[in-house]
């Protein structure tokens, strides 16, 4: 059994279908653990419980301060330290998981087969302005076992001082106890057919890209700089004539509706 596990905050300030997220994330895993803020735990629960998925999904909170500038990597750790299966699954609400479910379960039994802390390395395909073109391909370690593994800063991206080298660290890396990075024992190509893949519709709305951007643009700075400020503005994302076709098929993720 897999869990999966997210984050959610400022709710209020996007359009999010929460049954059209978990409608995907069910049809591979067991159960979601979703972590937020302290302060908002009641709106977020709240919003959440609208879902007729929410009888599948756990609503956690932390107290942490944006003023930290590891708060984001300390909150996924909670929903990570809060999930109930040893394979676990990160994955953000504008990420949608692809591919064959039998082949996620054979990376799941192949995890479990290790008996060392460790990973699994996914592709992921930025989608940009529609569903069939994409503009990068990347990667990450998605799925991973629980007891052994953190997610946090790792530790090569802390200076002396203890402050952060943002270009070594998005404060989320997936590290064992003493900072270091966990191992990867396999790496799924994004050539490889009906092989699990992550869809990021971060870049789907452009619009609504750059009203993300508003707040997360702050925290990138903030990471570079140490100084959080309200008053600094993210450059606007505009069409890229870089983006190509991508030729899967559609629909990009399945559903259990």
């Amino acid at each position: 059994m897999i869990s999966a596990y997210t984050t959610a905050f400022n709710l209020k300030n996007y359009s999010i279908c929460f049954d059209e997220v978990f409608s995907n994330w069910l049809y591979y895993f067991d159960e979601i653990v979703v972590a937020t803020f302290e302060e908002e735990y009641e709106e977020t629960k709240q919003e959440l419980s609208k879902s007729k998925y929410s009888d599948q999904v756990i609503v956690t909170a932390r107290k942490c301060d944006i003023s930290d500038v590891f708060w984001e990597g300390k909150l996924k750790n909670h929903a990570l330290r809060n999930c109930s299966y040893d394979i676990a699954f990160q994955v953000d609400l504008d990420e949608r998981v692809s591919g064959d479910k039998k082949l996620l379960k054979r990376m799941e039994e192949g995890l479990r087969q290790q008996t060392f802390p460790c990973s699994v390395m996914l592709p992921t395909l930025d989608l940009f302005e529609d569903l069939h073109h994409y503009i990068t391909i990347g990667g990450k370690w998605y799925m991973h076992h629980k007891e052994g593994c953190y997610r946090g800063a790792v530790n090569f991206a802390r200076k002396e001082d203890g402050t952060l080298d943002h270009s070594k660290s998005d404060t989320c890396e997936l590290i064992d106890s003493r900072g270091s990075l966990i191992p990867c024992v396999g790496k799924v190509d994004f050539s490889s057919n009906n092989w699990p893949k992550i869809i990021h519709l971060g870049y789907l709305n452009l619009d609504e890209r750059n009203k993300v951007n508003e707040f997360w643009g702050k925290i990138w700075n903030h990471r570079k700089t140490g100084e959080l400020l309200d008053t600094w503005e993210r450059k606007k994302i505009k069409t890229d004539s870089r983006k190509k076709p991508h030729n899967l098929p559609l629909p990009l993720w399945p559903t259990i509706r």
